[in-house]
């Protein structure tokens, strides 16, 4: 069954390995971010239009660049994650509604994941992205997600900071998605929009068997 969101997470390493990595890498993520065009094509760049919604970690990229310096790990810079609702099943959602589901959603999917990880949730900061998609039959569809920037290492009950990683291969990959689709799904039934249609199955075709066997 295709899934409902999309959930990713990368990482930007503190030394510089390439082109897009290192600080000089985080630098330019995060500038394209603050900066990348809108739905309507117009550069956020005006004074006091802020994009990005401060959980700790700052409000513009210079500012958080400078946070995840200080807050980084041995081996992680800062994390970048993508929280992608489908495009298909947010249409399902009233407009005046979508982003602030999306806001919701994108803050409940930060804290449960670190919470499931018995961690405490880091410095975080995210931005919401409106661009345009299209279905399968060509049709214009709008495509609300957020990329959320978080620090390398999380407060302790101690007051050290602890090394945070993401690992595949323990199925931390599997805990995001599960947790991004939990929450998508319970903010879904509480708004009573069917949205399981778009998920059911295409019925098989029923089998003329007189005709397959004539």
């Amino acid at each position: 069954m295709k899934a409902i969101i999309v959930t990713d997470f990368a990482y930007k390493g503190p030394k510089r390995t390439g082109r897009g990595t290192g600080h000089r890498g985080l630098h330019a993520t995060l500038r394209y971010l603050q900066y990348r065009d809108t739905r309507n094509n117009h550069l956020a760049q005006t004074k006091g239009c802020e994009r990005w919604v401060d959980r700790g970690l700052g409000q513009h990229y210079r500012e958080i660049h400078n946070a995840c310096d200080a807050l980084q790990s041995k081996h992680v810079l800062a994390w970048t994650w993508v929280i992608s609702p489908a495009p298909d099943v947010m249409g399902l959602v009233p407009e005046d509604e979508r982003r602030t589901l999306v806001r919701d959603l994108t803050e409940r999917v930060v804290e449960d994941y670190y919470a499931a990880r018995g961690l405490e949730t880091p410095e975080y900061s995210y931005v919401l992205h409106d661009r345009q998609t299209e279905n399968e039959n060509g049709e214009g569809m709008q495509h609300l997600h957020t990329h959320v920037v978080l620090a390398g290492t999380c407060p302790s009950i101690d007051g050290e900071r602890v090394a945070v990683y993401n690992n595949k291969e323990k199925g931390h990959d599997r805990l995001f998605r599960e947790i991004g689709t939990r929450h998508f799904e319970e903010m879904l039934d509480a708004r009573g929009i069917d949205w399981r249609r778009l998920r059911e199955p295409e019925p098989e075709p029923e089998i003329d068997l007189d005709r397959w066997f004539s």
